[in-house]
């Protein structure tokens, strides 16, 4: 016998996330874009804005820091960094790899860059996350800039922390060989500030995380149809699920809700060298059959949703909320919640910050080496491994530890030129950081600390994709702590 918790009285529900002071940190004028700036104003806007937080962080811990007997000392450009002279240093990391998109390659006649490819299904699941990734590990280079140049960076610390492009960090070490600087110990910017919440008073109430649908006129219906009846309760009945289900608020979507499928995969071989596929994402049936679905369901529970990468939205960072006029039944319903991509929310006093996952499978290619490298090269690097066969948390983990969710833009994740500000810089440290549309469930909390000595915690939650792994995840709002359960397949 089935539990039926379709009715709302029986729902401990909220009308979808409250208005508080981030819930447009994203979102800007579309009347108002230009793109007469440089892209250099992003890293010269996310250096200033960190800069002296990575300075606060160095000089506590490497105050009374020696190398070699010697004192290590600030240096405040990177030029000017002596030979033999143990020195700390604070710079923006530039990732020099072979098969990194290059508009100068581009226009030398690509000399370089990732030779042509065969469709994906020709690969196995392994090859076709290596397709596009940027890295030679016997070529790759870690570099440090600023204002006067950069300095190629070196050591054994680099196989054991993630570094991307545009991150900003404090190094200590020194110059050995010439134009080289060994590093021994690195520093990330001091954490912003955490907004404090009463857990005493906080309901043990859940929200529901989802990514990766993938809705198209040509797909499988019934795992879309058997999620709604499970949301809905109309297919529960273990108490525990029943109790889970009616003490959830909120369902979030995070990307990837919609998938055009009419063309042919051949799309791939179409490709700029930035990897942007020449067609649109738009879908009039996929809209529709979203849109009614979600419609049901509102019926029952608040509904929030981004766009991700497959569905009709910009290719830039950040994206835009759907148009209304795109769901025509749901958008007229008080609790139903277009965001931007990423986005924060507040729901029962947890201030969570989300993304479809871009950002992340952006970072990813920075980190396994091409699918035309030998697989046995640059994996003795213990970080390199674990992302690549057993967990990317370290990757999430890494956007708190730098302050900044999106350092690979706007080098190979497509974003706005921002002029004067970073806006994937964080000037508030979340609760919880969630990402979409990921290989699979993942959750950690990640502690981190400030100058003044007050430790923060960040629950990180990798959100499987839905159309992969038949997974939701479920967060409890009071504990944070996390659960997946498994809707279809296995």
């Amino acid at each position: 016998m089935t539990t039926d918790i379709q009715n709302t009285q029986k729902r401990e529900v909220s009308d979808k996330p409250g208005q508080f002071d981030k819930q447009d940190a994203f979102l800007f004028p579309q009347d108002k874009k230009t793109y007469r700036h440089q892209y250099r104003e992003i890293y010269e806007a996310r250096a200033k804005q960190l800069k002296s937080r990575v300075m606060k962080m160095a000089s506590m811990k490497w105050k009374d820091e020696t190398i070699n007997g010697q004192k290590a000392k600030y240096v405040n450009k990177l030029l000017d960094v002596k030979s033999m002279v143990p020195s700390y240093v604070i710079g923006t990391v530039f990732m020099d790899m072979k098969y990194k998109p290059n508009i100068l390659q581009e226009v030398t006649g690509n000399i370089y860059a990732a030779p042509e490819f065969k469709e994906d299904s020709e690969y196995d699941e392994l090859e076709r996350t290596r397709i596009h990734s940027y890295s030679d590990p016997a070529t790759d280079q870690v570099m440090l800039e600023d204002d006067s140049g950069r300095l190629l960076l070196d050591g054994e610390l680099l196989d054991k922390v993630v570094l991307m492009t545009g991150v900003v960090v404090g190094a200590l070490g020194m110059i050995v060989d010439a134009g080289v600087f060994t590093i021994v110990d690195v520093v990330y910017p001091e954490p912003a500030a955490q907004i404090p919440r009463s857990i005493e008073e906080t309901p043990e109430q859940f929200v529901m995380y989802l990514s990766g649908l993938r809705v198209n006129p040509s797909g499988k219906r019934a795992p879309l149809e058997i999620l709604k009846e499970f949301i809905m309760g109309e297919l529960v009945d273990e108490g525990n699920l029943v109790s889970l289900l009616k003490r959830t608020t909120n369902l979030v979507i995070l990307g990837s809700s919609m998938e055009v499928t009419a063309k042919s995969q051949k799309d791939l071989s179409d490709k700029d060298k930035y990897r942007a596929k020449n067609k649109s994402n738009f879908d009039a049936q996929s809209l529709e059959i979203l849109d009614k679905w979600i419609s049901d369901l509102l019926m029952s529970i608040p509904v929030s949703i981004m766009a991700g990468e497959t569905d009709p939205a910009e290719i830039e960072y950040p994206k835009m909320p759907f148009h209304r006029s795109l769901f025509r039944l749901s958008s007229g319903r008080k609790n139903f919640e277009r965001l931007t991509n990423p986005s924060w929310l507040q729901i029962n006093g947890v201030r969570i910050l989300a993304t479809s996952g871009e950002n992340i499978n952006d970072m990813f290619k920075y980190m396994i080496p091409n699918i035309h490298v030998e697989i046995g090269s640059g994996i003795d690097s213990p970080v390199r491994r674990e992302v690549l066969y057993d967990s990317r948390l370290k990757l999430l983990q890494s956007n708190i530890l730098w302050q900044n969710i999106a350092p690979t833009a706007p080098d190979t994740l497509p974003c706005y030129p921002f002029t004067g500000t970073d806006p994937f810089t964080l000037n508030e440290t979340p609760h919880v950081y969630a990402v979409g549309c990921q290989p699979k469930f993942e959750t950690t909390k990640l502690k981190v600390a400030r100058k003044n000595g007050e430790n923060l915690s960040v629950r990180i939650i990798s959100v499987p994709d839905f159309e992969q792994t038949g997974q939701c995840v479920f967060m409890n709002t009071k504990t944070l702590e996390c659960t997946s359960v498994r809707v279809v397949g296995q």
